[in-house]
């Protein structure tokens, strides 16, 4: 939460208006696909407990900010879409979820609420050894292209993390509209 109200903070001055919600089960990852498996992607080595986030998030958010932890496992809490939670945009999505299947559903779940300017923020970016054949970076291409967005990496951070933002939209004939709503080549 913290890391979101930073940058909420640093791209808009009205972040106090914003509303925040975090899902994850705090009961470790469940059961993981084949493809999912990873050594160091063991419940053991992710404990969650709800009270003390929740009681992080309260301190971080200092009464300022609306915040709602959704708890539960992606297929039960993320079914019925955004809708569910009321939520209409997106302006930061911050994935932690580690695996392909986890971070595909997440990403589902936010493909309707992403807008221009949308900070898409995937703290595995580079596990499984950078594979892109794995995890959140598997996830993330699918949807950059599943949703025909056009998205540039702003930046890296600590050890395999990385800050990317939706910055138009690809039709079928290759072509972008920007945002200022003018269209033009992608291979220009």
């Amino acid at each position: 939460m913290q890391c979101c109200l930073s940058i909420s903070k640093q791209f808009n001055p009205n972040y106090i208006k914003t509303n925040f919600f975090g899902f994850d089960s705090f009961d470790g990852f469940g059961d993981l696909d084949e493809s999912d498996k990873h050594s160091f992607f063991i419940d053991q080595n992710f404990p969650a407990n709800y009270s003390r986030v929740n009681k992080r998030c309260v301190a971080a958010a200092k009464s300022k900010v609306n915040f709602k932890l959704i708890r539960g496992f992606f297929e039960d809490s993320l079914s019925g879409g955004a809708k569910k939670y009321s939520i209409k945009k997106a302006r930061i999505i911050f994935i932690d979820s580690d695996t392909y299947s986890a971070a595909s559903a997440v990403l589902k779940f936010c493909m309707p609420i992403v807008q221009l300017g949308t900070f898409i923020i995937l703290d595995d970016n580079f596990s499984y050894k950078g594979s892109s054949q794995h995890g959140e970076k598997r996830a993330f291409d699918e949807f950059v292209v599943d949703g025909g967005f056009e998205v540039r990496k702003v930046f890296d951070y600590g050890m395999g993390s990385s800050v990317y933002i939706i910055s138009g939209y690809v039709d079928s004939a290759n072509i972008m509209k920007s945002p200022s709503g003018n269209f033009y080549n992608v291979c220009e």
